[in-house]
């Protein structure tokens, strides 16, 4: 296998290590960058500022010595002193011209690149106090030697920092994958083959060392505990089954020894069973939500310490990263420090707010109480919950709605009916493929709320308007629809929120008209 195909399939099998390393790489690449053109300029400078040193020097301590030579008439002497000055670092040309129409110069005059051009008049003071003008020297310093140095210093500055930068993500990488990659790879492989026939084998992960008591082994212990939990409802729901497979066959006797005339008795108890069916499912699957919103909300508690504390140590070597920047300016450690520490503490702010996305919807979807609650808040945090269903279509969803809208109702009636409709959209509407557009629109009119759910979809088909809300009404029943989303979405609309909903006629795709009540009495209590 090439390098090139190790790297591929390295690629594949731990995204989350290239991307952190990717990131490492273009976050030190940035501060290299920013480091070297600081530490240029800062050189850059200081060569110019011994050009002006020189310049200073050559002002006091030549110019009368060439003004006194020139007086003097001494062409000798002022070659001499020229050829001194020209042995200079970076001096290139030197040109005097007096008022008798003599001329003297060392050194070529360069005809291109960058310089530093300088003139200067040559005067004599006589001992009587006058004052004579000799002549005029000119002075031509070339930067190419500058230059050439910053390009040599930046070549080394850049080879030092890249291997530097490449050893420490690697070091960086390496680390991350032993304690963290390589069981959440684990824990991956574990759910996929994670079936209701194998529910018997627990999540182990072979770490060195006694058991440790961090986030892996608690992610680990929560699993378990839902695998337990599931076993438990298997259990009760196989006796469910036998339980009512006996009531069926003593039924099936009921019915077979009464005559004719009991015929509509018959039916009656048939459609008494049919829906000791539905809610028998209804409770198991309600189990199952309970015991889902409970894990949630227990992994995104204890998700919460670990974060905090990382915020508080982020936050303090923030504090100290400043104090020294302030004590030490020039010190690059203390920049990286401020830099890094204020990344570490954005992304632990915003896996902050989703971990309390999480644990609000899933408190609210798992109880019915009443609460007051902002509507347009609420519609984010149901958007941020359904992220990982919108991933594989991945829909334009746009919100119509006023900056803030305060509600006293059930927030989790709310959370079931969107998410209904979105579902229904991705699975119907669109057919589970990209490009789809969702649009809702709420608005205030009087003393209701009135919401227009809107998608591109198929639209529905002739005559199922007045059949949406039936239950078990499904055009994909093959695919494990079972027909109530829309049954349950007008149940809490008309029974409780004491709504309106109805489906109009669109001719691009579905369209969904919900009036509520702003205020409703007889809603229930108000959670405090």
């Amino acid at each position: 296998m090439t390098l090139l195909q190790r790297l591929n399939q390295f690629r594949y099998q731990k995204p989350l290590g290239i991307r952190l390393l990717a990131a490492i790489l273009l976050c030190s690449s940035a501060i290299t960058l920013i480091a070297t053109g600081t530490q240029l300029w800062l050189d850059y400078r200081y060569e110019l500022s011994a050009i002006d040193e020189r310049l200073q020097q050559i002002e006091a301590s030549s110019l009368n010595s060439l003004s006194n030579s020139l007086w003097e008439i001494s062409p000798d002497q002022i070659q001499v002193q020229l050829d001194g000055l020209y042995q200079l670092p970076d001096v290139r040309y030197l040109e005097i011209s007096s008022q008798y129409g003599d001329f003297y110069t060392a050194g070529i005059r360069p005809d291109k690149g960058p310089i530093v051009e300088r003139h200067y008049d040559l005067q004599y003071k006589a001992g009587n106090g006058v004052i004579y003008d000799v002549g005029n020297l000119t002075l031509i310093i070339s930067l190419d030697e500058v230059y050439r140095r910053l390009a040599d210093k930046v070549l080394v500055i850049l080879a030092s920092q890249g291997i530097k930068t490449f050893l420490v993500s690697i070091f960086i990488l390496t680390i991350f994958h032993r304690m963290i990659t390589q069981h959440l790879g684990t824990m991956a492989q574990y759910a996929r083959r994670l079936k209701l026939d194998h529910l018997d084998r627990p999540l182990f992960l072979k770490r060195k060392g006694k058991k440790r008591d961090d986030e892996l082994s608690q992610v680990v212990d929560a699993m378990n505990n839902m695998r337990e939990s599931m076993l438990k409802d298997m259990s009760k729901r196989a006796e469910a089954e036998q339980a009512l497979a006996k009531l069926n066959v003593e039924l099936e006797q009921r019915v077979a020894e009464r005559t004719q005339q009991l015929e509509e008795r018959n039916q009656e108890l048939h459609d008494t069973l049919e829906k000791l069916q539905t809610t028998q499912q209804q409770l198991v699957e309600s189990k199952k939500l309970a015991a889902l919103g409970g894990l949630v909300a227990g992994v995104a508690h204890e998700i919460n310490t670990p974060i905090g504390i990382g915020f508080t140590a982020a936050s303090f070597l923030a504090d100290q990263a400043k104090l020294q920047k302030q004590l030490d300016p020039d010190n690059p450690l203390a920049d990286t420090a401020v830099e890094s520490s204020e990344l570490i503490c954005q992304n632990l702010e915003r896996a902050n707010q989703l971990i309390s996305a999480f644990k609000q919807v899933s408190v609210d979807q798992s109880s019915e109480q009443r609460r007051t609650f902002d509507l347009v808040q609420y519609m984010d945090e149901i958007l941020l919950s359904l992220k990982p269903r919108l991933k594989r279509c991945q829909p334009e969803i746009s919100i119509e709605a006023p900056d803030q809208l305060l509600l006293d109702s059930f927030p989790g009636s709310y959370y079931q009916i969107f998410t209904n409709l979105i579902l229904n959209s991705l699975l119907h509407g669109f057919e589970n493929q990209p490009g789809g557009k969702i649009r809702i629109e709420i608005q205030q009119q009087d003393n209701n709320l009135v919401i227009d759910y809107r998608d591109n979809g198929v639209g529905v088909p002739e005559g199922w308007r007045y059949k949406l809300f039936e239950p078990f009404m499904t055009t994909k029943r093959n695919q494990g629809c079972s027909g109530l989303g829309m049954h349950i979405t007008f149940n809490l609309v008309s029974q409780l929120l004491k709504g309106h909903i109805e489906c109009l006629p669109n001719e691009d795709g579905a369209h969904f008209r919900m009036e509520l009540p702003l205020v409703t009495d007889d809603m229930g209590p108000v959670q405090k």
